[in-house]
């Protein structure tokens, strides 16, 4: 064969745009997978509209690390995450063929196992025409195109230069490392930027016999815009139709779409069933809203939204529902919050938080868990904060709405408005003397009852001396308190005060020992000392204060008291010890014990309204004790003893167990004398690598009741998965109960159908 080599260099000049142009094919299938963008996650609100495929399901208790039963699904695994493509810019492309005839012949072909390659791309075919008067190449027989995210094949192919378009016909399509795969009886190209897909299929189940299957009559896909038009969208799992749009718009890249997301649904004994369909609102690039209406057969038709922005220097997010008549009650419910949050310069910020609801039994109606339906207040605040190296401020407003009947009007918290705050904690040269300073100013305001303001100044100078195997921390400070009350024609002293020195000397020894196995074990002494004299605070009034529950921490606290409406007498010593074992190579802590003492040298005379001074000799002897046998074992063992009454006041006993087969294992006891004697055992237990359980069971013994326990299943294949689970709890004092079932479906590659219910184990949710 004779041939022109300018005509050859010529014409695979024009062969080599080909390599370049008829990609668009692979560009075109690939946001074919774009589908998954569409039907975002509706579970709680806009979920990212290009989130990647999981291979754990949503909202499920999937191990976090590789442990239990792998589940044994075809090659490649499930939707890893895509590496970058690499630079094809500058990468040269070449041509390899059997045969190539480029003389005098008006065509242009190439025959015989032909490949055109450019960096990762790799175009293969039998036969490849060039025309340069209609400037079309055409691909008569099997085309295949692979690339570091694509494969795909055709039974023939052809494109044109000149209107920069083409279509392909039968194509196979997957993605590279994934299971998503897919078909389209015909694809036209147009312009480049729009393309045009027939009787497509997709779906990322393995097998020639998909569980689930997304078909679509048409899809067009518009670049420019970033927008695909779907008609005749059908959604089959095991062959059953569950969802047919015949005409839905979607986003195909990062640029977010307005547009109907899944909608879910769950049932309770008191509610009925509930179907939700939200509706995903892009505002702006800033800005987007979900707008979802709910309807619950027992109650009517409700309506919740959400509405969030951000800025350079704010960011926020609205959120209600409303019921404009509930179907019960016959009453309006409501519930909305608001939160805003500002930079306004580099050291001072701004927050307004706004949470009201319509009434008091709205949490109990509509909550999903034990203790959203057991909150008591609401609190809405507005402020400012600044700090700098050694000071703090802040000036905050806050209310707060009750949502507990059973707390009375003269246990209703106080308004603040406002609370002023400084703090200041300098140091005083290099020899470890600071200066610290805590001051605030607040006027508390209430319907019944006292009101006024309350002036809190502690200034107090602390040495710090600290060593590599000790510390001492002595600290003298006075604190003074005054108030300018309205008694509201009560009897009382109207602008009362009090000031108190406190001194207080903190230390304590680091000493360890290293053992031939490689472990360090510690042991830690240390010695609190306090004084404050006693101050006669009966006159003041009480807006904030109450008791801290005694702990640990409590050993070495200055005040038993919240709020500065009481400070506390004091004149004691506290002794206590802590000894760990750490693995020195790992720095694991194996286990620890603490325990520690009040010895009171004093009685104390402050406390609570029309209790009686307190004349113990010691506090509760506090010990606890925490274990890490293993990496997959640890425990939890904690307690106060009274030595003067012979009885225990608080105790908490807890273990959690992490098999290598995944099985989960948390189970706690919790008591605290006349208060509180419950367990809480969660329980999750794969099967096999498709079947798992779980189960809670949360009960008062006090109170031999129920407060919570829920029991389900999870089914998880290689390409779908489903959660079901039974939920009853205690929803309200008078010792109703809430029976629901949570149903999710997730479709691998695709999204979630249903509400999930809350993992028993965070740590192992997504």
């Amino acid at each position: 064969m004779r041939a022109d080599p300018d005509l050859i260099r010529r014409r695979f000049v024009i062969l080599k745009k080909a390599i370049i142009s008829i990609p668009l094919l692979a560009l075109t299938v690939a946001l074919a997978s774009s589908w998954q963008t569409a039907f975002a996650d509706a579970g709680d609100g806009p979920a990212a509209v290009d989130g990647p495929t999981m291979a754990c399901p949503a909202g499920m208790a999937c191990p976090a690390e590789a442990d239990g039963p792998a589940m044994a699904c075809p090659a490649p695994s499930l939707a890893p995450l895509r590496k970058k493509t690499p630079d094809r810019s500058t990468a040269p492309i070449t041509l390899k063929t059997n045969e190539f005839d480029a003389g005098d012949a008006q065509v242009a072909e190439a025959r015989g196992k032909v490949e055109l390659r450019r960096a990762d791309q790799l175009i293969t075919t039998e036969v490849l025409r060039y025309d340069p008067k209609t400037e079309t190449v055409t691909m008569p027989g099997k085309v295949k195109y692979k690339d570091s995210v694509l494969h795909i094949s055709g039974a023939s192919a052809q494109y044109n230069f000149s209107s920069e378009g083409g279509s392909f016909n039968d194509v196979d399509y997957g993605i590279t490392g994934s299971s998503a795969k897919g078909s389209a009886a015909e694809i036209e190209v147009d312009s480049g930027n729009h393309s045009i897909l027939r009787d497509l299929r997709f779906t990322t189940c393995p097998g020639v016999d998909p569980e689930w299957v997304l078909t679509a009559k048409q899809l067009e896909l518009d670049f420019d815009k970033g927008v695909g038009t779907a008609k005749g969208a059908k959604l089959e799992f095991f062959d059953i139709p569950i969802l047919y749009l015949p005409y839905m718009t979607f986003p195909i890249d990062n640029r977010r779409k307005s547009g109907f997301l899944y909608p879910f649904f769950s049932t309770a004994n008191d509610n009925g069933f509930q179907l939700s369909f939200p509706y995903y609102l892009n505002i702006a690039p800033n800005q987007d809203a979900t707008i979802t209406p709910r309807y619950f057969t027992y109650r009517g038709a409700m309506l919740t939204a959400e509405y969030r922005f951000i800025t350079r220097r704010t960011g926020g997010a609205l959120n209600f529902d409303y019921l404009p008549s509930d179907n019960k009650t016959g009453e309006l419910r409501y519930h909305y919050r608001f939160n805003h949050d500002a930079r306004l310069s580099r050291r001072w910020g701004s927050r307004v938080l706004v949470d009201r609801v319509s009434d008091d039994r709205f949490f109990q109606d509509f909550s999903t868990s034990l203790a959203a339906a057991s909150r008591q207040y609401l609190r809405s605040n507005a402020g400012i904060t600044g700090g700098g190296r050694y000071w703090t401020f802040s000036a905050i407003a806050d209310v707060f709405q009750v949502v507990d009947e059973s707390v009375s009007i003269t246990n209703e918290p106080y308004r603040r408005l406002p609370r002023l705050a400084l703090d200041l904690d300098r140091p005083l040269g290099n020899q470890g003397l600071r200066l610290q300073l805590d001051t605030e100013l607040v006027y508390f305001d209430r319907d019944f009852g006292t009101t006024g303001s309350r002036l809190d100044i502690y200034p107090r100078i602390e040495w710090n001396i600290g060593t590599n195997w000790g510390y001492m921390r002595p600290s003298v400070g006075y604190r003074y308190t005054s108030y300018a009350l309205n008694r509201h024609g009560q009897p009382g002293d109207t602008s009362p005060q009090r000031g108190t020195e406190i001194i207080s000397f903190d230390s304590g020894l680091f000493m360890e020992k290293n053992r031939n196995n490689g472990i360090v074990q510690t042991l830690e002494p240390r010695l609190f000392y306090l004084y404050v004299p006693f101050k006669n605070q009966d006159n003041l009034p009480d807006f904030d204060s109450a008791p801290f529950t005694f702990g640990f921490s409590q050993l070495f606290h200055y005040n038993r008291f919240t709020g500065a409406d009481r400070q506390s007498d004091a004149n004691q010593l506290t002794l206590a010890l802590t000894t760990r074992s750490i693995n020195q190579r790992t720095g694991q802590e194996l286990w620890s014990l603490s325990f520690g003492q009040i010895a009171y040298f004093e009685g104390r005379r402050v406390t609570p309204a029309l209790n009686t001074p307190l004349d113990d000799s010691a506090s509760p002897f506090i010990a606890e004790f925490v274990l890490h046998p293993t990496r997959r074992l640890s425990s939890r063992v904690s307690a106060q003893w009274d030595w003067q009454n012979s009885e225990l006041d608080v105790a908490i006993l807890g273990i959690t167990h992490r098999a290598a087969n995944g099985r989960r294992l948390g189970a706690e006891y919790r008591f605290r004398r006349d208060s509180l004697d419950q367990f809480d055992i969660r329980y999750y237990q794969p099967i096999n690598e498709r079947w798992k359980v779980l189960g809670r069971v949360n009960y008062s013994l006090r109170d031999s009741n129920l407060l919570a326990a829920e029991a389900g299943f999870e089914y998880n294949s290689c390409c779908w998965a489903l959660q079901m689970v039974a939920k009853r709890y205690l929803r309200n004092r008078q010792g109703d109960y809430r029976d629901a079932i949570y149903v999710q479906l997730l479709l691998k590659g695709l999204s979630n159908i249903g509400r999930r219910s809350a993992p028993l184990f965070y740590d192992l949710a997504d």
